[in-house]
């Protein structure tokens, strides 16, 4: 069988690099607990990359890891904003989770990432009987993510699957 006569022609106008993070300029109100009441806080959002959103102060190294954190865990039909601030749990602030909080409206899901934690931050986890240095904001995240994505597994198993894909890639969860 032999074809003849095509040509491929392609739009170099579709092709979008994968590390490309976009700007926009959206605002959003967040439900945000202080002194013991939910306030609403209106929050910019100043870098959006699939159906992440993202505050002004994340580094791009972390919209980057959440992005394709989102893509591999199936996270594609709701907005999620990720933005940073004061955590707290059981009216405590803490410095290495990462809160989720379902928006009104059908708006999505808010994350906020503390403040206090920063990037270049690492922590020794055990896996397999060896240990590996990961980012504490990455794990703290990708627990998160996982959470929300399979909330009918328990939190150990969260923290354990982070711990393996962190160390040894997201083939070693599958």
């Amino acid at each position: 069988m032999h074809i003849t006569g095509i040509t491929f022609v392609m739009n170099t106008n579709n092709i979008i690099n994968i590390n490309r993070i976009d700007k926009t300029e959206r605002y959003i109100v967040v439900p945000r607990r202080i002194k013991g009441k939910v306030t609403k806080v209106v929050k910019p959002l100043k870098r959006i990359k699939g159906n992440c959103y993202f505050t002004c102060n994340m580094p791009h190294d972390v919209i980057n890891f959440i992005y394709r954190s989102v893509k591999k865990l199936g996270l594609n039909n709701t907005k999620l904003i990720f933005s940073r601030g004061s955590v707290r749990i059981n009216d405590r602030i803490v410095h290495n989770a990462v809160s989720s909080t379902v928006l009104d409206w059908d708006l999505g899901i808010s994350f906020i990432i503390p403040l206090k934690l920063r990037y270049n931050t690492f922590v020794t986890i055990e896996v397999d009987d060896k240990d590996y240095t990961v980012r504490l904001m990455e794990l703290a995240i990708l627990i998160a993510l996982m959470a929300f994505a399979h909330p009918s597994q328990p939190r150990k198993k969260h923290i354990e699957n982070a711990h393996k894909v962190l160390a040894l890639g997201w083939k070693s969860i599958v």
